[in-house]
């Protein structure tokens, strides 16, 4: 179960932010990479996204990950919605992706998200 508490007080902007949306990030763990350079996993997705839908105070979800065959990882993002674009990797793997800043006009308050730490997860 994922549970969300939301922001009630006014945030360093004076405003108090609205989440609209909680996705979850799945990705599998495959051991060390052999390019450390490298900046993608390609079996990391949204997997799941829930509609807040101005729902105040606590909210809840729950995401069934089902009988594992591996290790993965599971991460939880949440946004305002009011920026929002298809990630760098497409559709299929992020169709609603924080929108890239436009230089010279990147403003830190249009555009709220939140991402936790991940969550491991190992077959027993």
């Amino acid at each position: 179960m994922i549970t969300v508490d939301q922001a009630r007080l006014p945030n360093w902007a004076h405003f108090v932010p609205k989440l609209a949306r909680v996705d979850v990030i799945q990705g599998k763990v495959t051991g060390p990479v052999t390019d450390r350079d490298a900046s993608t996993a390609p079996d990391t997705k949204v997997v799941k996204a829930f509609e807040v839908g101005g729902q105040p105070g606590k909210v809840h979800f729950v995401y069934r990950i089902g009988a594992l065959d591996g290790p993965l990882y599971l991460r939880v993002r949440g946004t305002d919605g009011n920026r929002q674009a298809v990630g760098l990797r497409g559709a299929a793997v992020d169709p609603h992706g924080p929108a890239m800043d436009v230089p010279h006009d990147a403003d830190p308050w249009r555009d709220l998200w939140f991402y936790t730490n991940p969550i491991w997860a190992v077959p027993v």
